[in-house]
């Protein structure tokens, strides 16, 4: 895990633009269309208005990118609670989308269970050959996505659905639609964000499980991992724990 600190909150979005904004430029320069996976929370919010603010912005095609989310909340659509709402106003306020390559997960009001919900998102997910990069804020308790310490989420194997259902989350809205394990780990780069004095326990541990391996008991952000590479963006506060 590479880690790339800098001092405070508004750094590290920046810096999470700069290199998001170079990688997708590159890939697009091969005639691809990236693909990313976006989070929500303070630090997701802060690393997307720092890409619809970006003075090189305009180096990419947003029309060519094709976008993800690691969970959605089972909330009605344009709920304030919605992550993709969250990237509306952010980001793609600010730049041109290809609609039919932002896919989000249907609202509680879309006419579907949420288990419906989970397995419409799992199909998608699951035809998608290649993930460049998987933006994951990482919680106070170390979760990512919708995948929380000591849930059966973390349980499901290669066979499970690429997204899953979740009820009775520890954190409201109770109900959801997040990513799998599985799903997180095909992405070439896993970006965790992590900043503020409240995550340092949680980074340190995180560290700490990297490090020895992320067995089964290691958070979740231990247990995702980029097949190219994985890089924790932080601030001094959030690694404070580890100083």
């Amino acid at each position: 895990m590479r880690i790339s600190e800098h001092p405070d909150p508004d750094a590290v979005a920046a810096a999470i633009a700069d290199e998001l904004l170079g990688l997708l430029r590159d890939r697009q320069r091969s005639d691809a269309v990236p693909v990313v996976v976006l989070t929500g929370g303070t630090g997701g919010a802060r690393a997307l208005a720092a890409l619809g603010a970006h003075p090189r912005r305009g180096d990419v095609d947003w029309r060519r990118i094709r976008f993800l989310w690691g969970d959605e909340r089972w909330v009605p659509a344009g709920h304030p609670e919605r992550n993709d709402r969250l990237a509306d106003e952010a980001l793609f306020s600010r730049v041109e989308t290809d609609p039919a390559l932002v896919h989000r997960v249907a609202g509680s009001d879309a006419g579907l269970s949420l288990e419906d919900a989970a397995r419409a998102y799992a199909e998608l997910v699951a035809g998608i050959d290649r993930i460049d990069v998987a933006l994951n804020g990482v919680g106070e308790d170390g979760h990512v996505a919708s995948l929380f310490p000591g849930r059966p989420e973390l349980l499901a194997g290669e066979t499970a659905p690429a997204a899953l259902a979740i009820r009775e989350s520890p954190k409201p809205p109770p109900e959801r639609v997040t990513l799998a394990l599985r799903s997180l780990n095909r992405a070439e780069r896993v970006w965790l964000v992590a900043t503020g004095a409240g995550k340092a326990a949680a980074v340190a541990r995180l560290r700490a499980d990297a490090a020895g391996g992320a067995g089964p008991d290691a958070l979740p952000a231990a247990r995702v991992a980029g097949t190219r590479e994985t890089v924790l963006w932080a601030d001094a506060a959030a690694l404070s724990g580890m100083h």
